[in-house]
């Protein structure tokens, strides 16, 4: 019987819902699987803000057009990489996990990289050298690059078996921001398609991982020649468009005062602990974030916005709320028909 630990980050929720698909599958098959959400294994902010490490369109804009008056400093992903120390504070984890046969790492893709706290979280831990065997996944909008190789090469360093990847794109999370309107029975219709789809993918990677620890003969190939072909172009043309979208149309952060209610949600639902309350008592953020849209997705008056284009524009409110449209869409249909 495998014991299988995942930790995960999920930004607007689709990420820890692919987990659970993964866990659900897996508990058929007799493992034992802990699901993990990052920010309950650690502080993350607290963590992160110690050694804050940025991608690049983050860095880029916090150059060009800073929200406040001394820019973070952020560290770029391939210097951190070289400078790769352990964190007494995660020390512990190596006894902890070490009780695990497989370990699964998952994110959103962020420009073909994980989630930077994540990244933070991975560079932090202690080294594990006795090669336990782990999987990375992801969920993203419809790319996610060289994401696969940026996470074997991390796992690696940190002594890992690295044995493979897992990877779905759902639904178009990101953009709903920028939506006057957003059709939750078409993008729950829309989810309920994927899931199967995610389903099948995770059946097929299980026989892999089935393979590698009962013998059962099963060869995981990964993506062929023809599709890593394709995804060049693709991949960079979608690299460079998203850098565009967000340097040029969505950076920034604002809020309208008079729909705002001091809860304190955002504040508390920041990944990375950039915002706080200001001297007038209303949220503010003075640096540029990785924009995991958290905070806009969870305000309960929608008082927050980034730039123009999204004020009075829709929010994406998780995967639960589509799956509960597409689910009584279908339970209306069966009593009109009765």
């Amino acid at each position: 019987m495998l014991k299988v630990l995942m930790v995960y980050f999920s930004g607007t929720g689709v990420t820890r819902y692919f987990a659970s698909l993964i866990q659900e599958e897996m508990e058929k098959r007799g493992y034992i699987c802990d699901n993990l959400n990052l920010e309950e294994v650690v502080d993350l902010p607290t963590l992160w803000q110690k050694n804050p490490v940025a991608l690049n369109y983050t860095i880029r804009a916090e150059r060009k057009r800073p929200l406040g008056k001394y820019p973070w400093p952020y560290r770029k992903i391939d210097t951190a990489l070289e400078n790769v120390e352990e964190n007494p504070i995660l020390s512990g984890l190596k006894d902890e996990w070490d009780n695990y046969d497989l370990i699964g790492f998952g994110s959103p893709v962020y420009s073909f990289r994980p989630a930077p706290v994540m990244i933070r979280f991975l560079l932090d831990l202690p080294v594990f050298q006795k090669k336990i065997r782990v999987f990375s996944f992801a969920t993203h909008d419809g790319a996610q690059g060289d994401y696969e190789a940026f996470m074997r090469n991390l796992l690696r360093l940190k002594g890992f078996k690295y044995v493979g990847h897992l990877d779905q794109s759902f639904v178009f999370s990101a953009t709903a921001i920028m939506r006057s309107r957003f059709d939750h029975l078409k993008t729950g219709r829309l989810l309920v398609r994927k899931t199967f789809q995610a389903r099948k993918n995770i059946f097929i990677f299980l026989e892999y991982i089935n393979s590698l620890y009962f013998g059962i003969p099963y060869y995981y190939k990964g993506p062929n020649l023809l599709d890593k072909l394709v995804g060049i172009p693709y991949r960079f043309f979608y690299s460079y468009g998203v850098d565009f979208i967000l340097n040029h149309l969505l950076f920034g952060f604002g809020i309208h005062k008079d729909e705002c209610i001091q809860c304190l949600t955002c504040v508390q639902q920041c990944p990375q602990g950039l915002i706080e309350i200001g001297d007038d008592d209303y949220p503010i953020r003075h640096y540029h974030c990785m924009y995991c849209l958290r905070c806009l997705n969870w305000c309960p008056t929608g008082a927050l916005y980034f730039s123009s284009l999204t004020k009075g524009k829709a929010r994406f409110p998780g995967p639960e709320v589509l799956l509960d449209a597409a689910l009584q869409d279908s339970i209306d249909d069966r009593l009109k028909k009765d």
